[in-house]
């Protein structure tokens, strides 16, 4: 979310890697997530900021122009982009996160060994786009969540998609989220934000 909303808004930035795995992301924030942006201000300042919908808003407020805002114009479109977004962020993503599996899987273990926390994670995923596909199927412009260009929706609803690839979720019964990504690739702010553009992506 944050490097697609970073490409979109022209910021440059340099990319830190955090191995997930190793637990490394626990000493960068009150909650030991990422992401995490760091920059210094006018004055030289150096400032910190997590939670990626927090990091969105703050691009949103400084980095946005007339025509080029990932909020869309209106309170009910952007009401709307909203919603979208924390379907995902909210009520998706957090129980398909490594460390929350991993607690319920160790859980599991003591009483019959399955691996609970993945299987969780699977359900949480289909049931949030199916939520999501309902929301984005009453856009009338297919390519996009809400409106006609991207927003924080789409800046959600994307990555969840490639996420969902990796828990083996199947994506047929989401056409219009499908779309929407299929739209999303062939923008550069997404590209460039893919993860396997980015450098400690693992080379086939």
């Amino acid at each position: 979310r944050v490097r697609v909303a970073l490409s979109f808004y022209g910021v440059e930035y340099a990319y830190a890697r955090v191995n997930l795995l190793a637990d490394e992301q626990r000493g960068l924030s009150e909650m030991g997530q990422v992401p995490r942006l760091d920059w210094s201000d006018a004055a030289g300042e150096r400032h910190s900021l997590t939670q990626s919908l927090a990091i969105l808003e703050l691009l949103h407020e400084a980095a946005s122009a007339p025509g080029r805002s990932l909020l869309p114009l209106g309170p009910v479109p952007r009401a709307r982009a909203r919603e979208i977004a924390e379907v995902i962020n909210a009520g998706t993503q957090p129980l398909q996160n490594l460390g929350h599996m991993r607690a319920i899987s160790a859980l599991a273990a003591k009483d019959q060994g399955s691996d609970a926390g993945r299987s969780l994670g699977r359900e949480a995923i289909a049931k949030g786009l199916a939520a999501a596909e309902k929301l984005a199927a009453a856009n009338r412009d297919e390519r996009f969540c809400v409106g006609s260009h991207s927003s924080v929706a789409d800046l959600c609803v994307v990555p969840q998609l490639y996420n969902a690839r990796r828990f083996e979720v199947d994506l047929q019964p989401y056409p219009r989220l499908r779309a929407v990504e299929a739209h999303a690739a062939t923008l550069p702010y997404f590209q460039a934000a893919h993860p396997d553009a980015q450098p400690d992506a693992a080379k086939a």
